[in-house]
């Protein structure tokens, strides 16, 4: 796990850890091009999540990323917000 997320953990809900640690887990099993930059609560029901890459992403691969969010959001009932 990345620093920056790990020293942000802290900040998050119960409810806000679980949806990150699921969107995390997913990203690295089917979009591993990405990195986790950093993670904060945006409100309640909401986060946000940095994302980094080496290398440059399609847009296949964007919208990969997004749709995981949103599953994610439709099992946790907390918004991910992509940055």
């Amino acid at each position: 796990q990345h620093a920056a997320t790990q020293n942000k953990n802290h900040d998050l809900s119960s409810v806000q850890l679980k949806t990150f640690k699921k969107f995390q887990r997913r990203l690295n099993d089917e979009v591993s091009d990405y990195r986790i930059a950093w993670v904060r609560p945006y409100k309640e029901n909401i986060i946000a999540i940095g994302l980094e890459s080496q290398k440059r992403i399609g847009y296949r691969k964007g919208l990969q990323a997004v749709k995981l969010a949103v599953e994610v959001e439709d099992e946790t009932g907390v918004i991910v917000i992509l940055r």
